[in-house]
């Protein structure tokens, strides 16, 4: 399967020299074979390349609540530099996030969502 973007992206992507946005990350995930959760993990990561950084499905949510996980992260001592490599992980109980962090550390963020 073809990724559908352009070479000079690929290119530009193997030499460090451009960055993907979300279509093109889906579309190169999708020809990599990706799926779900790992597909997602591709995306996020991808994303956080570009200049932006946000998913469009997530762009109209409030700043409050886009904050919200930074400063949960903050408070526990763990700054953007020190994130290095993520990965979702689905399970019966929902889903987490599994960061490695600079130094060896790991950290892992569990989201359940409850509401009636």
């Amino acid at each position: 399967m073809r990724a559908s973007v352009p070479s000079s992206l690929i290119a530009g992507l193997q030499a460090g020299s451009r960055s993907v946005g979300e279509l093109q990350a889906r579309k190169i995930g999708k020809a990599l074979a990706l799926v779900g959760p790992e597909l997602e993990s591709f995306v996020l990561e991808a994303v956080s390349t570009c200049t932006d950084r946000v998913l469009s499905e997530a762009k109209d949510y409030p700043a409050l609540f886009l904050n919200f996980i930074a400063k949960q992260l903050r408070t526990a001592g763990i700054a953007p530099k020190d994130l290095c490599h993520f990965q979702l992980i689905q399970s019966d109980h929902g889903q987490s996030l599994r960061m490695r962090l600079d130094g060896g550390r790991m950290a892992e963020i569990h989201s359940t969502l409850t509401y009636a």
